[in-house]
């Protein structure tokens, strides 16, 4: 029999990333809105719900998993996000460009993990869990805000 070289992996000073951090994972919340006559009309009509609409837009400007998406799709959500100048002044066009551009690219990785070990997973879901907390906390504080970071329990 020839060598077979073992896998080591060592994750304890990593435990904490496991599960992600409730701050910074997605979350249920419920909010109370005006939706214009108009549009309910047309969503009546088309007998699509409003709840759906929006929870697809935040789902694909976010660049997050979502069935029955495209490109072409996500592209859209981006432009007219971008179109409505949300975040400016304090952020940059190209800096919220950048933004999406990090989102997306964090997006492609869950494409290529498909056949991936129990163990490299897990490490996968760690670095996943410990990028999204640095990616927050490093944009959070370009805009140099007054506020703690634990206002992202406010959104």
């Amino acid at each position: 029999m020839g060598n077979k070289k073992e896998k080591i992996v060592e994750v304890s000073r990593f435990d904490k990333y496991a599960e992600i951090n409730e701050v910074y994972s997605s979350l249920d919340r419920t909010y109370q809105i005006n939706v214009p006559s108009n549009f309910r009309m047309l969503c009546t009509i088309l007998d699509v719900k409003v709840d759906d609409i929006l929870k697809d837009f935040m789902w694909l400007v976010s660049y997050s998993v979502h069935s029955n998406t495209t490109n072409k799709r996500r592209k859209a959500a981006r432009k007219f996000f971008m179109s409505c100048r949300y975040g400016q002044p304090g952020y940059s066009e190209e800096q919220i460009n950048q933004m999406f551009d990090e989102l997306k690219a964090e997006r492609l990785n869950y494409d290529t993990i498909d056949g991936m070990e129990r163990e490299d997973l897990e490490l996968f879901w760690r670095n996943n869990h410990m990028y999204k907390q640095h990616w927050f906390k490093r944009w959070f504080n370009k805009k140099c805000r007054k506020e703690a970071i634990t206002v992202l329990n406010d959104y």
